[in-house]
């Protein structure tokens, strides 16, 4: 009878295994419940309201696109070098790749939107990444998610974004594993922040932004480079793919695109020699050009600026900002002259 009962009471207790999955199940559904009363973040918010406003404020004539190295472009400086009353709008969308101009553009056009010309100048390393994920996840609408099955994104690529767009914790995992590694407080501390507006980036030139101080020591480390500036430029097939796309939804719409490529610090090429790195990047936008009559470049080179011009090795502090844009504005400036609306 002792081994009936002991057989009997073996067979209703679950193996420890299933015991442990089944908590784990259970652990994950809660945090991510609890997750869910959370706010998005900074970021997200960010992109999302610039991604609406593009369909309701005015176009302006010329538009910047771009990502966070972008945003730093003074849009009001570059006004005064062009003149003639000419109005230029910052539509860089921070943590985004330049697949997303694509979609941003499509959207603005539906709401009849959209500007005379586009000034393209994301950072040339995004070009590797299309942060397709993050696209999914914080960025897309249905129909434009399932876009990507339609034209030729692996579904892996696809099912991933999807997961990530009903997951908290993937959607951030990457400011997770900071705050859970090293303590970075960042991604939290920045929840409460307002989004950052559009129209924030035409407000009026404050005395300063007219001209900022010259930084006299360089904030930069090559200790704290990361192996992708370090290492040769590459084009992602999926960028590639939605410029591709992107260029022929501005033909079609009578809009110009001018490719400008951003500065990058002279730390690069002297701690970092590496003679390819431009290579790729270089045939690219020549390739590119060849492709699209309605694509120009004002420069398929990349220009350097000083260390010190830079508040980390990807984004320019005010004063590297303020040059940059001087020298963006002539070159605007004579661009348009040269090729005067028709």
């Amino acid at each position: 009878m002792e081994t009936n009962s002991s057989t009997s009471h073996s067979d209703t207790v679950p193996e420890p295994r299933l015991t442990a999955l089944w908590l784990f199940v259970i652990g994950v559904l809660v945090i991510e419940t609890l997750l869910r009363i959370m706010p998005e973040g900074f970021m997200t918010r960010t992109v999302q309201h610039r991604a609406e406003e593009v369909r309701y404020l005015p176009p302006a004539d010329i538009q910047f696109m771009g990502d966070s190295a972008t945003s730093g472009v003074r849009v009001a400086l570059i006004e005064r070098f062009i003149g003639d009353g000419t109005q230029v709008s910052n539509y860089a969308l921070p943590g985004t790749s330049p697949l997303f101009n694509y979609f941003v553009l499509q959207r603005q056009i539906a709401a009849g939107k959209a500007p005379k010309l586009i000034v393209l100048a994301p950072h040339p390393f995004t070009w590797g990444d299309p942060f397709l994920d993050r696209f999914m996840a914080r960025f897309a609408t249905p129909a434009e998610s399932a876009r990507f099955l339609r034209d030729g994104v692996k579904f892996s690529d696809w099912f991933y974004g999807t997961l990530c767009r009903l997951s908290y914790t993937l959607r951030y995992r990457e400011e997770l594993y900071k705050f859970i590694t090293v303590g970075d407080t960042l991604f939290f501390q920045n929840l409460e922040i307002p989004v950052s507006s559009v129209q924030n980036t035409r407000a009026k030139v404050s005395m300063h932004e007219q001209r900022p101080p010259e930084p006299t020591e360089s904030q930069l480390s090559k200790t704290n480079v990361p192996p992708l500036l370090r290492s040769p430029i590459v084009i992602h097939p999926y960028n590639r793919m939605y410029l591709d796309k992107f260029c022929a939804l501005a033909a079609a719409n009578n809009i110009k695109i001018l490719w400008i490529t951003l500065p990058l610090p002279e730390m690069l090429r002297r701690d970092f020699p590496n003679p390819g790195r431009l290579a790729t990047y270089q045939g690219f936008v020549e390739e590119m050009k060849g492709r699209h009559p309605n694509l120009f470049t004002v420069s398929a080179g990349i220009n350097e600026l000083p260390d010190r011009y830079y508040t980390d090795p990807w984004h320019m502090n005010p004063y590297g900002a303020w040059v940059f844009s001087q020298s963006v504005g002539e070159q605007l400036g004579d661009w348009l002259r040269e090729h005067p609306a028709k």
